[in-house]
């Protein structure tokens, strides 16, 4: 099968000569049935039932390798089997060519006519029968025309010489309309295979759009240095939660977050240290939520917020003190605190069931004045909007 050049269309090109093979059995059967009807009377019928059970028995085995590549197309070498496939055409050609050669001898007139109509009919049934592959057409018509052309070509008449130019002017069109088929045939196989490939080129990079899009998004919607939501993220979805909440009937709650005394921890112990001080209440606050429910978000500054969907106050508030507690058991150094000698921070808490004459707005502006009236109270502490 070196006549493909592409392994990915080796496989395509057999399946498609397995779907002509029924055509090509079915239209030399056909001719085949009336040569023997014409000349029933005028040969042997020994040479008949030779030639018919010969056909017979090399259309087998072409059935029996269309059968062993159906089976297991992935485990049978192309090469090997087109080989194979390519030798049976041949002697499917070998055996009409004979056959004819031995009715030509008996061919006298009607008969005559008879003959030559199945002959060219039997030429041009072939290019469509092998149009995916010239090879094949090759292998079949070569030896159908050889023994033909030899004999009239050795009996020397001039009336046969004619009859073998004009057989041979045919044969040669019918050649070349195969290989014009043939040439048709693959490009067609090729523009499929490249259009395929596009397609899975562009879903590759749609893909790879929508994956990046994904992670830039993400990127978007995180801050750097704590790796929770920013706030961009928080704006949009506490709208989202908030039109759930309205629309199920769940309750929402919000906590405000502050550490407290944090501009007097940056400037004594220096950005960095504020930093790491920053980041470790984020881990805090992170490791409490619940995933794809809650969200924990930088809200600005030292300033933090969780959105808690399906929360009541209640909950949140129970929450709110467990992460306190979790702030100042982080036991970071504070020299500048008027609270505590480790980092602490406030919490301002908001819970409700939303409704449609209510306005989000309010709703965390509420959460922000608990946590005014937290730091109010002497920091380190907890406070409900009520």
């Amino acid at each position: 099968m070196r006549w493909v050049s592409d392994d990915r269309l080796k496989g395509r090109c057999i399946e498609l000569v397995l779907a002509q093979a029924g055509s090509a059995f079915f239209s030399s059967a056909l001719a085949g049935v009336i040569l023997i009807a014409a000349f029933w009377v005028r040969v042997d019928r020994w040479v008949l039932a030779f030639w018919f059970f010969s056909y017979f028995f090399i259309a087998s085995l072409r059935v029996w390798l269309a059968v062993v590549y159906r089976r297991a197309p992935e485990s049978v070498n192309p090469d090997m089997w087109f080989a194979a496939y390519a030798a049976c055409v041949f002697l499917s050609g070998f055996v009409w060519g004979v056959f004819l050669l031995l009715l030509s001898v008996n061919a006298e007139g009607a008969y005559a006519a008879v003959l030559m109509v199945t002959f060219t009919a039997l030429l041009a049934a072939a290019v469509t029968a092998y149009s995916v592959s010239f090879p094949l057409y090759v292998c079949f018509s070569l030896p159908v025309v050889l023994p033909f052309l030899v004999s009239l070509l050795v009996v020397g008449l001039q009336t046969h010489g004619m009859v073998a130019a004009i057989i041979l002017c045919w044969y040669l069109f019918m050649v070349s309309t195969a290989r014009r088929f043939s040439q048709s045939a693959m490009r067609s196989l090729g523009y499929q295979y490249e259009n395929v490939e596009l397609v899975q080129e562009l879903e590759a990079q749609n893909e790879r759009a929508e994956r990046l899009a994904g992670e830039l998004l993400v990127l978007s919607n995180t801050d750097a240095l704590t790796g929770l939501y920013n706030r961009r993220f928080f704006n949009t979805q506490i709208e989202k939660e908030w039109l759930r909440a309205l629309r199920t009937g769940e309750c929402l709650s919000v906590i405000i977050v502050d550490i407290d005394n944090f501009k007097g921890f940056n400037d004594s112990l220096g950005h960095l240290e504020g930093d790491r001080c920053i980041a470790g209440v984020a881990g805090v606050l992170k490791g409490a939520v619940r995933e794809g429910t809650d969200f924990a978000v930088r809200y600005g500054g030292e300033e933090f917020a969780l959105i808690l969907a399906n929360t009541s106050l209640g909950a949140a508030l129970g929450l709110a003190e467990r992460l306190r507690s979790g702030v100042e058991g982080l036991a970071l150094p504070h020299p500048d605190s008027s609270v505590s000698k480790v980092v602490t921070a406030s919490f301002g808490v908001a819970g409700c069931v939303p409704r449609v004459e209510d306005r989000l707005e309010l709703f965390v502006d509420r959460a922000d004045k608990a946590l005014y009236r937290a730091k109010e109270l002497g920091r380190n502490a907890v406070v409900s909007a009520g």
